[in-house]
């Protein structure tokens, strides 16, 4: 007797490919051919993402960089001078983030020439044609910005003219630091893949609000470090617990409108470090240590407590890029996830 007639006697004989054994199967939703079977909602749809600590770096280091642009301008524009070291630290922090983020992209695509490759082609459809030449004008602008301290504190006789740099800082600065902060949200989000699928209209604004919390939080800590002022302290304590407030709605929100699709995120061994590290030690316990300096009429700083809180916000945004990148690999994994109709 050949399988096919096996089969045949089987399927008559009520065995196990019979009609009540298939509808058996069918209400345990393994595809109505018995656990033992697969069906192509069994096999990956979708390609996972390559992306391994390169990108997850390059994520957290390209927000903190462009939240230290945005605090150095503001602190610029508001001529405070106590906010003077705030300015200095937050350029050169810019400088050196958009460096490393740079490396770091250069690593991920393996050799220089593809990342020049990229700027040969502009896609605005594109997040990642797009974020190749926001990373190139955003460090244009972090260089320009970093040579004006350095030219402030001493360290270089000379400064770009005038007539160069004013339309530089009007094209590069305002624009691509914005970008440089959101658009790594939105290059996660415009996808197929289901747990960032269901993320698109929460993960750049987490992205945004966390690259400021961090941002902020290092700032503050480097002000410990270097003997900042009170007052500039208790202005970025401000900023950081606003900041990381909004971005502790957005993730319990996320968390509580997706069903099924988000479960590589937010339950098991990343659910729980996620909520470890990220919602309980980077956002709840620094919002904990700087809410008495912010209620206070009275600026003070201690600077061991603004280190811990600036070394745990840190870590927690760390954790928020790996989680979120790594559930991504995650559920392009599951088939099933991507053919389930969106919820």
């Amino acid at each position: 007797m050949d399988a096919t007639e096996k089969h045949g006697a089987q399927y008559a004989a009520g065995g196990a490919y019979g009609p009540d054994a298939v509808a058996t199967s069918m209400q345990r939703g393994d595809g109505g051919f018995g656990r033992d079977q697969q069906t192509y909602y069994d096999h990956p749809v979708l390609q996972k993402p390559h992306w391994k600590w390169e990108i997850v770096t390059y994520f957290f280091v390209g927000g903190i960089a462009a939240a230290s642009s945005a605090l150095a301008a503001l602190a610029a524009a508001g001529g405070d001078p106590d906010d003077a070291l705030l300015v200095r630290n937050a350029r050169y922090s810019a400088l050196a983030g958009a460096l490393v983020s740079g490396a770091l992209l250069v690593k991920d695509l393996g050799r220089p020439d593809r990342f020049l490759n990229m700027l040969r082609i502009v896609k605005l459809k594109s997040p990642m044609s797009v974020g190749v030449y926001v990373l190139s004008l955003f460090s244009m602008n972090a260089g320009l910005r970093a040579l004006e301290q350095l030219r402030a504190d001493g360290h270089v006789p000379f400064a770009v003219p005038g007539w160069i740099a004013k339309p530089l800082r009007v094209s590069t600065g305002a624009p691509s630091t914005a970008l440089m902060a959101c658009y790594t949200g939105v290059l996660v989000s415009a996808t197929a893949i289901p747990v960032w699928f269901t993320g698109r209209r929460h993960i750049p604004a987490i992205f945004v609000c966390s690259a400021a919390s961090t941002g902020a939080a290092l700032q503050n800590g480097l002000l410990a470090l270097t003997g900042g002022s009170a007052r500039t302290s208790k202005k970025l304590a401000v900023i950081e617990l606003i900041a990381s407030s909004a971005e502790a709605i957005l993730l319990l929100h996320w968390r509580l409108s997706v069903g099924e699709s988000a479960k590589p995120l937010f339950r098991g061994t990343r659910g729980r470090r996620l909520e470890r590290f990220t919602l309980v030690g980077g956002l709840a316990l620094p919002a904990l240590l700087l809410l008495p300096s912010v209620v206070s009429r009275r600026p003070r700083h201690d600077p061991a407590l603004g280190l811990i809180a600036a070394a745990a916000a840190l870590f927690g945004g760390y954790v928020l890029r790996e989680s979120v990148v790594y559930a991504g690999r995650d559920s392009a994994s599951d088939a099933r996830a991507y053919l389930r109709h969106p919820e």
